[in-house]
C-alpha cells in the first residue's frame, strides 16, 4: 500500500497512483482515490501549507479495464467525457451521470460551463446523451442549481454550431425558460441557422405545455412578440396561438383583440392571421363574461378590431337571462345599420333567439320594428325559432 502524504494544515492530498487531488476527512487513516481505485495510507510530515496550484484540469481519470462508470463520482464522469476519444464510452459515462444524486456534487457548478461547452461541438449522440445532467438541474427544485444551469443556457445557447441536448434541457424549465428559448430561436433566424431555429421553437412549445401555473404569462410573451418576429418565429407563434400545438391552454381573448388593435394601423397583414387565433379562444365562462364581450366591442378603437370582435363571439353562455336580451340589442343595434357589420351583429342577436322559452321579448319587438328588413342571418333564425314556415 502506498503511502500518502497530507500535511496537517492542508485539507487534500493527492493520489500517488494518479496524482489527482484527494479531499481529506482527518478521522481516516485508509483513503481510496475515487479515480483510480487506489488505496493509500495517509502519513502526516512537517506542518506546511498546501501549496497554491494553478487553475487548470485535473489529470485524466486513467483507463478503468472493467469500466464500471457506476462507481466514478461525478467529477470523474465529467472529465472522462471532456477527455475521452471513445464516444460509445462517453456516451456510457453521461448516462451514468444522468443522475439526481449527480446533480448534488460539489464540483458540479464548477465545471458546469466547460461540460456545456463540450457540447456545443459533441458528436450529436453524446449531445444527447450529456443533456440528462443538465436537465435535471433545470427540474431541480434547488433554485441555485436551476438558475446556474439558466444561466449557463444564455451564455451557451446563442453558439453556432450549437447545442440541440442544451435547447431539450432548457425546454424542461417551464416558464422560466420560454422567454430565453424565444430569444435563442430569434437569434438563430437572424443567422441563418433555420434548425437550430425550429429546435429552439420546439423547446418553446415543451416548456408552455409542461408549465401549469403561468402558461398564460407564456402565451402573454408569445402574442407580445408577433409583431416584432419575422419569418418561421412568426409563424410558428401563430400557429402556436390558433392551438394547432396541443398544450391545452386557449387564448385570452382580450389580449388578442387588443393586439388586433394594434396592429390595424401598423401592419394590417397580421389582422387575419390573428383573426384566426380569436376563433379557438374559450368561450366566455359565465354570462357575465359575455356581457363584457359584447361591451369590450365598443372600447376597441378601430374599425378592423371591432370587426374581428363581432365576427368571432359566440352563442351565449348557456346560463344567460333571457332579459339579457335586451342589452344586446341595445348595444348592438347601430350595427344593424351598417353594411359591413350587420351580418355578424346581427349573427350575435340570432344566437340570443334560443335563450329561455321562446323567442325573448327583446328580440321580438326588434322583429316587429323591423321584420324582413334584418339581416337575413336574422331572418331565417327567427323564423325558425317562431316556428315560422
Amino acid at each position: 500500500m502506498a503511502e500518502l502524504e497530507h500535511f496537517s494544515d492542508a485539507e487534500r492530498a493527492y493520489c500517488p497512483g494518479c496524482g489527482a487531488s484527494l479531499e481529506l476527512k482527518a478521522e481516516q487513516a485508509i483513503m481510496t482515490c475515487q479515480y483510480c481505485g487506489s488505496e493509500s495510507k495517509v502519513v502526516r510530515r512537517l506542518r506546511r501549507l498546501e501549496p497554491e496550484l494553478p487553475d487548470g484540469p485535473p489529470p485524466k481519470p486513467p483507463v478503468d479495464p472493467s469500466k464500471d462508470y457506476g462507481k466514478w463520482g461525478c467529477e470523474a464522469l465529467i472529465w472522462g467525457i471532456l477527455n475521452g476519444s471513445d464516444v460509445a464510452e462517453q456516451i456510457k459515462m453521461a448516462q451514468q451521470l444522468d443522475s439526481w444524486g449527480h446533480t448534488r456534487c460539489k464540483p458540479l457548478p464548477g465545471l458546469l460551463a466547460r461540460y456545456v461547452s463540450f457540447m456545443l461541438t459533441a458528436p450529436p449522440e453524446l449531445d444527447k446523451a450529456m443533456r440528462g445532467i443538465i436537465g435535471k438541474m433545470i427540474c431541480s427544485d434547488d433554485l441555485k442549481l436551476r438558475n446556474l444551469a439558466i444561466r449557463v443556457g444564455q451564455k451557451y445557447g446563442f453558439s453556432r454550431p450549437g447545442s440541440k441536448g442544451l435547447l431539450f434541457a432548457l425546454s424542461l424549465g417551464d416558464a422560466g425558460t420560454v422567454k430565453l428559448l424565444l430569444e435563442i430561436a430569434e437569434w438563430a433566424q437572424e443567422v441563418g441557422y433555420e434548425d437550430y431555429c425550429h429546435e429552439a421553437l420546439m423547446g418553446v412549445q415543451t416548456a408552455i405545455g409542461r408549465e401549469r401555473n403561468y402558461r398564460h404569462v407564456c402565451n402573454q410573451i408569445l402574442l407580445h412578440r408577433v409583431p416584432y418576429v419575422t419569418g418561421q418565429v412568426r409563424e410558428w407563434i401563430l400557429k402556436h396561438t390558433r392551438l394547432e400545438f396541443d398544450v391545452g391552454y386557449r387564448q385570452h381573448r382580450p389580449w388578442v383583440l387588443e393586439l388586433i388593435d394594434d396592429m390595424a394601423t401598423e401592419q394590417p397583414d397580421l389582422i387575419e392571421p390573428l383573426k384566426q387565433c380569436l376563433r379557438v379562444c374559450r368561450g366566455a365562462e359565465s354570462p357575465e363574461a359575455y356581457d363584457d364581450w359584447i361591451l369590450g366591442i365598443r372600447r376597441l378603437r378601430t374599425r378592423a378590431a371591432k370587426l374581428a370582435a363581432l365576427e368571432t363571439v359566440r352563442a351565449p353562455h348557456h346560463e344567460t337571462d333571457p332579459a339579457r336580451a335586451q342589452f344586446y340589442v341595445e348595444e348592438l343595434r347601430p350595427w344593424l345599420d351598417d353594411e359591413e357589420f350587420a351580418q355578424p351583429a346581427a349573427k350575435i342577436l340570432k344566437d340570443a333567439l334560443w335563450l329561455g322559452d321562446g323567442v325573448p321579448p327583446a328580440l321580438q319587438a326588434l322583429w316587429d320594428e323591423r321584420g324582413e328588413n334584418l339581416p337575413s342571418v336574422f331572418v331565417q333564425g327567427y323564423k325558425l325559432r317562431a316556428g315560422i314556415r
